[in-house]
């Protein structure tokens, strides 16, 4: 990775369609490299896909929340109780964390009663001992 990749992703980070002549443009190289060092870092796996950014709150779901989990070992950390979380549709990304709390699951609502409901499912999974939630109030910093 160097200066120019650097360049390369954080123009890809604002708009992942952005054509390669603009990138092209923009980098002072032709397209072809442009498109060749794209495919590297894919293929390196610096890239890991192109997904879009959902406002959940225009899909009716505007609560955001983030609930910390105590968990019980070693019920937690199999592959059935990550699929558990999975199946959970509200749940966006988890993180296994350090700290008191074992994992953070940040999850999207429609109001806080619909929270309670995706926290009784989530405190009903075996292997989670305690959990405690924060709801966000703004985003002012956005996933970049």
């Amino acid at each position: 990775m160097d200066e120019t990749d650097w360049k390369i992703l954080g123009l890809l980070k604002k708009d992942a369609r952005i054509p390669l002549s603009h990138i092209s443009e923009e980098i002072g190289l032709s397209s072809p490299s442009i498109k060749d060092r794209i495919t590297k870092m894919e293929t390196d796996g610096v890239i890991l896909g192109y997904q879009p950014i959902l406002d959940y709150s225009k899909l009716g779901l505007p609560l955001t929340a983030f609930i910390n989990l105590r968990l019980h070992y070693p019920l937690c950390c199999t592959d059935q109780f990550i699929e558990q979380i999975h199946e959970i549709e509200e749940v966006i990304e988890g993180h296994y964390t350090d700290g008191e709390d074992d994992m953070l699951l940040k999850v999207v609502a429609s109001e806080p009663s619909h929270l309670q409901q995706i926290l009784l499912k989530v405190n009903s999974l075996p292997g989670v001992a305690s959990s405690s939630s924060i709801i966000s109030l703004t985003n002012p910093i956005r996933q970049r």
